[in-house]
């Protein structure tokens, strides 16, 4: 079988080895790479062209998972510009007559104004991974993770779009944030979403803190497979902006169970490096502690950022990383 080899070595934080050689070959795996599973990742290209074909039905799945998950507008409890019934106050000397609520000031003597409640938009930003460790999947019934990160990353901004929010789309070459509004807000995030992917390096980056504005809310849709000294550094450089960070963590099921047995070969995703190893139980059970340890240093580092990582495998519908997203403080009504 044959797997992808990123995780191992970016999980054990060592650099990987050159190819690994077996004596033999095990019964049932003759070394013909059309047997091996799971399937060769995706080129960046051909992904891209994919979700271009795509793109009007994914925009109308990803609206439909923003309305499932039911998040409205971010009120102020305050009077102001805003869409929903705050309070009825009396008419003042002067006020304008198109002002007045005439329905509610005939059940008396007095004319009344009708007050809606203000509705400030907060700043948020979203980022994309397109790096090759997520142009994976496991299984030929999974999506590929980058294209759940795709499809999370919209439904996403559709909600928070319903919201009033400002939405920025960061770019890798740490150039200034697209800014989305209006009605074509969606297709414009996801034309520059899938031109970003046809130019992607395949090494795992993140974008650059100097791009992000102050005091914004950031929500990077990747797999979190990066160095830790280069996530510290990019978390650290965002809280000196008084940003908020939070990693909506884009996993596929094998990265978590490690369900291969017997002799298992594992290719990078992002150079050429082959190691044949033998999945037996005590391989699973080194592995599983391992990512242990990394979902625990995640974690600690993004929660002293400001913001407790978002885990979302993809076999689990998107609706409940949404959630999830939607729960954490200053992402729905709460402060």
């Amino acid at each position: 079988m044959r797997a992808a080899l990123s995780f191992l070595t970016r999980l054990s934080g060592r650099p990987p080895r050159g190819p690994a050689r077996a004596s033999s070959t095990p019964s049932g795996h003759d070394g013909d790479a059309t047997a091996f599973l799971p399937r060769h990742p995706v080129a960046a290209i051909a992904l891209a062209d994919s979700l271009a074909s795509r793109l009007p039905g994914l925009i109308v799945t990803a609206r439909r998972i923003a309305w499932n998950a039911g998040a409205g507008p971010h009120p102020r409890r305050k009077a102001g510009v805003g869409e929903e019934f705050w309070q009825y106050r009396p008419a003042m000397a002067g006020e304008a007559a198109t002002h007045i609520d005439w329905r509610q000031s005939a059940r008396g003597d007095r004319a009344f104004v009708r007050e809606h409640e203000a509705q400030t938009p907060h700043t948020i930003c979203i980022w994309c991974d397109n790096s090759a460790s997520m142009r994976w999947r496991s299984d030929e019934h999974l999506p590929l993770k980058a294209e759940r990160a795709f499809l999370l990353a919209l439904a996403c901004a559709a909600m928070l779009l319903r919201r009033g929010e400002d939405i920025r789309l960061l770019g890798a070459a740490g150039g200034p944030p697209l800014r989305l509004r209006g009605r074509q807000a969606l297709e414009q995030m996801a034309h520059a979403l899938i031109a970003a992917l046809r130019n992607t390096a395949d090494e795992p980056d993140l974008p650059q803190a100097a791009a992000i504005p102050a005091r914004s809310r950031v929500l990077l849709f990747g797999d979190g497979l990066y160095p830790a000294a280069q996530l510290a550094d990019f978390l650290r450089a965002a809280t000196a902006r008084q940003a908020t960070c939070t990693l909506i963590e884009v996993i596929d099921p094998a990265e978590t169970a490690f369900p291969y047995e017997g002799h298992t070969r594992f290719t990078g995703l992002e150079d050429d490096t082959t190691v044949l190893l033998n999945g037996s139980a005590a391989l699973r059970h080194d592995y599983r502690t391992i990512w242990t340890r990394h979902q625990d240093r995640l974690a600690t580092l993004c929660q002293a950022a400001g913001s407790p990582p978002v885990p979302h495998l993809t076999d689990q519908p998107p609706e409940k990383a949404l959630l999830a997203l939607h729960a954490l403080p200053g992402m729905g009504n709460g402060p």
